[in-house]
């Protein structure tokens, strides 16, 4: 056989097999984050249930509370970390188409919860402290990417604190809507309990500040 043809076959089958292989992982991340974000959404359709069940056959409005409360624990700590792993996921992606749709679910279901949490506080009387955090997905953010690495302490250092990401240049409505209500013009920016938007990188320390100002209990 020809050296040339020889060395072009085998080259050929090395760039199949690396594809194939690129192929798989990538199969095996979507698939894994697929769960995550299925159960995470699992979870907001029970809250729904219990929400709506307080409205047509609770006898009182606290009467789902301790159930709701159980719900809200369950879902604290995964909503952010999903939220990351989405983002490391997608830049990483390089074949599989699944990660946009994946990525409407969460969203959607991540503005439900936001907006819900603000209703469980006043029914419940949820000790939860909400901080969304907006950043940019579709340029490149570096202080985005700081905020990440900081916010990631200040979820472990205040336990009550739930962190909601949202990619202030996402086309999903819910998410412009909470952009547009907090004026989101540069980021990253981050609002808590409601409040008026913080623009540019805040410090941990700041932001322990802030979240204690606003009734959290941090370390």
């Amino acid at each position: 056989m020809n050296p040339f043809l020889k060395a072009g076959i085998l080259t050929a089958l090395v760039v199949l097999l690396a594809f194939l292989m690129v192929s798989q992982i990538d199969n095996m991340r979507a698939n894994e984050l697929r769960k995550n974000v299925e159960s995470v959404l699992a979870q907001k359709q029970a809250e729904d249930v219990l929400a709506q069940y307080s409205r047509v056959l609770a006898k009182s409005p606290q009467e789902q509370c301790p159930y709701l409360l159980s719900l809200r624990q369950a879902q604290l700590d995964r909503t952010y970390s999903i939220a990351l792993r989405l983002q490391d996921y997608e830049r990483s992606n390089i074949l599989n188409a699944e990660y946009e749709q994946l990525k409407l679910s969460y969203f959607l279901g991540l503005s439900s919860m936001y907006v819900s949490g603000f209703e469980n506080r006043k029914t419940c009387g949820v000790e939860e402290i909400p901080l969304a955090f907006f950043y940019k997905e579709n340029s490149l953010c570096p202080d985005c990417l700081s905020q990440n690495a900081i916010l990631s302490n200040v979820a472990k250092r205040c336990k009550n604190v739930r962190i909601y990401a949202f990619p202030a240049d996402y086309s999903l409505e819910p998410v412009k809507i909470l952009a547009d209500r907090y004026k989101i013009s540069a980021v990253p920016a981050i609002v808590i309990n409601d409040g008026s938007a913080q623009a540019g990188l805040q410090s941990e320390a700041a932001l322990i500040n802030s979240l204690v100002a606003n009734g959290a209990t941090c370390q």
